[in-house]
């Protein structure tokens, strides 16, 4: 049995409530403790995530079952789905984030497919999705959290994305990121570098002279409204972190981590 879900802001808040008469797809309900949640495993597209069932049960003794997703699987539904993100994300900007119900025309409007494996996985899959010429420009937009920092809430929000680390290997998918602090680390010698630049790509290479036997690196997005601080960000991380570890700036420091600061310039700071 599946569940033929429509996309609205519920998918990309990553809560799904399940209604009552679907809940036979996915649970035993004399069987479940309502009240507590369970981990579960939810595959997209060959991959494996990590999600939740909760069963809450309410004051009013009222049961409500929900699906959770986490946030690596919410974002590829954001790409996966663009033409609904953009849309509700839009319905969010003028209703200036009051609360509204999800509202895309029927010819826009995509479906997600919620099918039980077992008892403790479920997998999902496109039933119905819309593309466009553009859909490559949001998706862009997506991974650059300008949703994000579009939101009235985030305004003030230096900081609209921080990365996992990643591989080198994954370098040339993150090069057009713009305005961002990043940090490269040496496994081997147990290096770190830290720097800023107005286009990823044009600062990070490899072979990188400061570290060149770099091997992972990860990025923080700067909100628009600061980039004209993003090398007073930069100093202030480089600082923050010869503080507490060994490095090349002949800083003080607490000696808390074997890996070393390779960072030489210290600008606008002194001991």
């Amino acid at each position: 049995m599946e569940y033929y879900k429509k996309i609205d802001k519920s998918t990309f808040d990553g809560r799904i409530t399940v209604p009552k008469k679907y809940w036979i797809y996915f649970i035993d309900v004399n069987k479940e403790t309502w009240g507590t949640h369970r981990k579960i495993s939810i595959k997209f597209k060959n991959k494996k995530y990590i999600g939740k069932f909760s069963f809450v049960l309410q004051s009013t003794g009222r049961k409500v079952f929900q699906i959770f997703l986490d946030t690596e699987l919410v974002k590829v539904l954001k790409k996966e789905f663009i033409q609904s993100y953009i849309a509700i994300e839009s319905q969010k900007l003028l209703n200036k984030n009051r609360k509204f119900h999800t509202e895309l025309i029927g010819g826009s409007q995509e479906v997600i497919v919620f099918e039980k494996l077992n008892e403790t996985e479920i997998e999902l899959s496109t039933f119905i999705k819309v593309e466009t010429p553009y859909d490559n420009l949001f998706k862009h937009l997506v991974d650059s959290n300008v949703f994000g920092w579009l939101s009235l809430e985030k305004q003030d929000q230096m900081i609209t994305k921080y990365t996992r680390w990643m591989d080198i290997s994954e370098l040339k998918k993150h090069e057009d990121q713009n305005h961002v602090v990043y940090y490269l680390i040496d496994e081997i010698k147990k290096e770190l570098y830290i720097g800023s630049a107005t286009r990823l790509g044009d600062r990070v290479k490899v072979g990188r002279k400061e570290i060149p036997g770099w091997n992972k690196f990860m990025y923080a997005i700067i909100h628009p409204k600061f980039h004209q601080y993003i090398k007073e960000i930069e100093y202030h991380t480089i600082m923050s972190f010869a503080a507490f570890m060994k490095n090349n700036g002949n800083k003080a420091n607490c000696g808390i981590s074997d890996y070393t600061l390779v960072n030489k310039d210290y600008k606008y700071y002194r001991d």
